[in-house]
């Protein structure tokens, strides 16, 4: 064997230790292997260096994979974080480790797919030595390559571009390796992502990275965002803060003064004078609103559009959950409220002796529609237990309410009566709950002489119990301790047409239940009657109860 073929072989094993390095390690291959152009384009091509937010990313998708063997991440982020830049990069590593992988980068405009195909290409381009990939077809939508970390030769990767102009963009496809861009500016989102997803492989190794800007509490990625931190989906959520980006800064003027905003953010982010005055003078230019919503400091800032949110955000900001003093679900069998951690009932207080209670009740549709909830309060405004469950049909729940209310000292039970609230109200009635909220002349919008079980939320009930609330809400007159209350009140948006309801893919059962709860305690706080009974007599079946309520 002669020397040149002794340097040969020293070369591929060489070129073999650096592949087997590279596949595990997107950092080390992208600062060695990939050229990016900056901000800065002076300086031309410069090695793939990450950023504070890419390490960010880095370090939580390579636990994620390490934990399930795939990638599925949504990211929501700040503009000019260097993101796509990531994702492009990391959709090529994929690609070149992936034999017969099937790569698919979508945007939400030609602009922004061309930008992202192009830099894509100057990627493979930019590469040198023997580790260069051979681009068997590269023309404005599709490139394929031949990998020489492909054990078999004839293996093929693919990347192709897509628009998502259309809402058939992307149907038929069968990725393996997904990078979508800037998803809450695409126009027909619902239907692109479900033919996508339909498509999209299981298998492990492959990846979908959803990626964006917040554009309002609207849209598929903001309900994607949502059940991500819920635990909703499989998506594991990541939030880029634009404080962490270090270019985000300017030279503060000596003596700078702060606001007293400004000083909470010194304390709760530990920013420094030179972020504060950056952000001053990105406010300057486009409005505070603007900038939380391109420049958030938290995700939930980040979804806020002006005049859309029906309560007062940064007032939901500063309420702080409690723990339950014990989480409980209802057993049908026993008549009793059972401790489970898994269980629906959230019980922040324990009833108490000689105190009055109000519940303020929704009726779900259908079981695995959206949430029958339930909202206990007590006269002093202070909500002592939630119950939100979507697996319980109304006639069940009914005979739940009657039990949740005799717990809490036979509570005064206000239970909206549109659609299936007339099934649960018949059953509470045929169980002989008599403590029973009837409607009053505010809500009975129809004129009908009479009285009629049940609180009817109409188009002149609704803002009003929706407008008692904001302000008990405001004036900080009212205790909420539930996390998934305090997401549902962020979640509760006005729409162009003037109607409030739940922003898409949100849930507002327990917004409309409070508001029920609040309203009833409003109307009727001097007159509300309690009776204490002991704990045997709770979890009786049920029995008349003569009693005279109101």
């Amino acid at each position: 064997m002669d020397n040149k073929e002794i340097m040969s072989l020293l070369n591929e094993k060489e070129k073999r230790n650096k592949l087997k390095g590279y596949e595990k390690d997107f950092s080390s291959f992208a600062q060695e292997q990939i050229k990016i152009i900056t901000k800065d384009t002076s300086v031309g091509f410069i090695p793939f260096k990450f950023n504070e937010c890419q390490v960010k990313i880095t370090e939580a998708l390579d636990e994620q994979f390490k934990n399930t063997g795939r990638v599925r991440a949504i990211i929501l982020k700040a503009r000019q974080q260097g993101i796509s830049t990531y994702c492009a990069g990391r959709v090529f590593w994929k690609s070149y480790f992936s034999p017969h992988s099937r790569s698919v980068v979508m945007a939400h405009d030609s602009a922004t797919s061309d930008a992202l195909f192009s830099m894509s290409k100057n990627l493979i381009r930019n590469m040198e030595g023997n580790l260069v990939p051979n681009e068997i077809t590269s023309n404005a939508k599709e490139i394929k390559i031949q990998s020489p970390a492909y054990k078999d030769k004839d293996a093929v990767g693919s990347y192709r571009l897509y628009t998502a102009g259309s809402p058939e963009a992307g149907r038929g496809t069968t990725p393996t390796i997904a990078h979508l861009s800037e998803i809450a500016f695409w126009t027909h989102d619902e239907k692109i992502l479900a033919g996508l997803f339909q498509g999209i492989s299981q298998a492990e190794g492959t990846e979908v990275i959803l990626e964006s800007t917040a554009n309002g509490a609207q849209g598929e990625f903001y309900r994607l965002w949502k059940g991500a931190v819920a635990g909703e989906n499989e998506y594991l959520p990541i939030f880029l803060p634009w404080y962490i980006t270090p270019e985000y800064r300017r030279t503060a003027p000596e003596g700078m003064e702060l606001m007293k905003e400004e000083e909470e953010l010194v304390e709760n982010y530990g920013l420094d004078y030179d972020q504060i005055y950056w952000r001053r003078l990105k406010i300057a230019e486009g409005g505070k609103l603007k900038f939380q919503q391109e420049y958030p400091a938290t995700a939930d800032e980040a979804f806020i559009v002006s005049g859309s949110n029906v309560f007062n955000i940064e007032r939901l900001n500063s309420l702080i959950p409690m723990a339950e003093q014990r989480r409980s679900e209802w057993d049908p069998y026993s008549k009793m409220f059972d401790e489970n951690k898994e269980g629906n009932l959230s019980i922040y207080e324990y009833p108490k002796w000689e105190e009055p209670y109000v519940i303020g009740a929704d009726v779900s549709l259908g079981v695995g529609q959206d949430y029958s909830a339930a909202v206990v309060m007590n006269n002093s405004y202070e909500i002592v237990a939630v119950y939100r469950n979507n697996r319980i049909d109304p006639s069940l729940w009914g005979e739940l309410l009657f039990y949740l209310g005799r717990y809490y000292n036979n509570a005064f039970l206000a239970v909206e009566s549109n659609s299936m609230g007339i099934a649960t109200l018949q059953k509470l009635e045929q169980m002989g709950y008599l403590n029973l909220y009837k409607q009053t002349k505010m809500a009975n919008v129809s004129n009908e002489e009479g009285m009629r079980l049940g609180f009817r939320t109409t188009s002149a009930s609704k803002p009003v119990i929706i407008g008692n609330l904001k302000n008990l809400i405001d004036n900080e007159d009212i205790m909420i301790p539930s996390p998934i209350l305090i997401r549902e009140l962020k979640d509760y948006i006005s729409t162009a047409s003037g109607k409030t309801e739940a922003a898409p893919g949100c849930y507002d059962d327990t917004v409309i239940s409070l508001a029920i709860c609040a309203e009833v305690l409003r109307t009727h706080w001097d007159k509300l009657n309690t009776r204490n009974v002991s704990w045997r007599e709770k979890i009786l079946d049920f029995e008349p109860d003569e009693t005279m309520w109101i």
